[in-house]
């Protein structure tokens, strides 16, 4: 295979127009991670993964959430264990 002057050496199709479709093509994909300078930092992630664990958790006991947020998730889980009811965020009544 000819060598494209647009791509890496390392670019398996060597068909990009310009060096900066052969860069975005064979850039690894890190979905929601930060760079810093000790490395890739997936605190963010983490911290999302936490939240949507705990709304799940609500959900699946009857109790919706106004959104995925911890604190709206916190306030919703509080309101129905004082009220002996799931909290329906969406109303912002108890469910019957």
């Amino acid at each position: 295979m000819e060598r494209n002057p647009h791509c890496k050496t390392s670019c398996p199709t060597q068909d990009h127009t310009n060096e900066a479709d052969c860069w975005r093509e064979n850039m690894p994909m890190f979905v929601g991670v930060s760079p810093t300078k000790y490395g890739w930092d997936q605190t963010k992630v983490k911290k999302d993964e936490r939240e949507l664990a705990s709304y799940y958790g609500a959900i699946r006991q009857g109790i919706e959430p106004r959104s995925t947020q911890q604190k709206d998730i916190d306030a919703a889980v509080k309101l129905s264990n004082d009220a002996g009811k799931a909290f329906d965020g969406t109303t912002l009544k108890f469910k019957d």
